[in-house]
């Protein structure tokens, strides 16, 4: 009799684990089939089911399905670089064959009417024309190169002092022209004394290009610069009103290659702010972008209300004695 009910109990254990052992064969294999079904689409947000309660087979889904969550956002993450990616490149080359059409368009121009004392005006001022789209493009190569050079891991620039406030006057002189070209009424403050910074001459020098060249193509009616001093930075304020961008293109005005929308006009490549904030880094500063409405206040005197107002600050840090 006891060796009867012992071989029952050996009987209903060996059922259970065989029952146990199909059970989770079963749910491996529905695991497999989820797993391949999810394999074809990663970018779907997708997990893992439990076929069956087992405290075992729970934690091993738990973990692939962490897993998976991280391969399906790096996933999505890649497709947006690539869809970015193939927007800027887009956007690259409708800004080289813009200059290249009006180029090629006036030299066939000029090949067709020939060089004679007549038209003699006309040649001059598509000559004139050719050389500013020229010039046009080979900035635009430049910002490139640039902009290949400051992402380079080996780049680094010569850290020395610097009076800020003598190099920005001289390029508010160096661009006269181009201040002049824009109309926009221009109001500074800038300390009479040297304001000393750590930075690199050159460097400096172009990202002041970079943010009077930014003022002068979305401009409206007025450019504010100032220079102040803190504790630890000097900050340079460039100011001006404008219709063209809005807060909905602060989030990547500093963007490698943003382009506004072609419909609103004066897009650009995008790369002068990119080169002139990576500068600003490169020299243990920093240069941020805000937007707002312009008000009442005594420093918006200038600005017309309709418009917002664009602001860049530049933060250098300061020599101490």
């Amino acid at each position: 009799m006891f060796f009867i009910i012992i071989l029952w109990i050996a009987l209903g254990i060996s059922l259970y684990f065989a029952i146990r052992y199909f059970a989770l064969l079963y749910a491996l294999k529905k695991t497999r089939e989820e797993l391949g079904y999810i394999q074809k689409d990663l970018t779907q947000n997708q997990a893992l089911s439990l076929p069956l309660p087992d405290k075992h087979l729970g934690k091993l889904l738990l973990e692939i399905n962490r897993l998976l969550e991280k391969i399906q956002e790096e996933r999505q993450q890649y497709d947006k670089r690539e869809k970015d990616f193939q927007k800027q490149i887009e956007n690259i080359s409708h800004d080289l064959r813009t200059p290249l059409t009006v180029i090629l368009g006036y030299i066939k121009l000029l090949k067709s009417h020939g060089f004679t004392p007549e038209n003699e005006g006309e040649q001059k001022e598509s000559l004139e024309i050719l050389e500013k789209k020229a010039i046009s493009m080979e900035k635009l190569v430049s910002r490139f190169y640039d902009y290949s050079r400051l992402t380079s891991q080996d780049y680094s620039i010569e850290i020395n002092k610097l009076d800020s406030s003598r190099l920005l006057k001289e390029a508010l002189a160096g661009n006269y022209q181009l201040l002049s070209q824009s109309h926009l009424l221009l109001q500074t403050h800038i300390p009479e004394k040297p304001v000393w910074v750590w930075g690199e001459e050159t460097s400096l020098e172009r990202i002041f290009q970079n943010l009077l060249q930014n003022a002068e193509r979305y401009g409206q009616s007025c450019l504010c610069i100032s220079l102040k001093e803190t504790e630890e930075e000097a900050v340079f304020s460039f100011s001006n009103d404008t219709r063209l961008l809005t807060p909905a293109d602060m989030p990547y005005l500093f963007q490698r290659f943003y382009k506004q929308d072609s419909s609103r006009g004066h897009g650009g490549t995008g790369l002068g702010l990119t080169v002139a904030r990576l500068l600003a880094e490169q020299m243990g500063g920093s240069l941020q972008a805000e937007i707002f409405e312009a008000d009442n206040s005594e420093t918006d005197f200038l600005l017309d209300k309709k418009y917002y107002r664009l602001c860049f600050y530049l933060k250098l840090p300061l020599v101490k004695n």
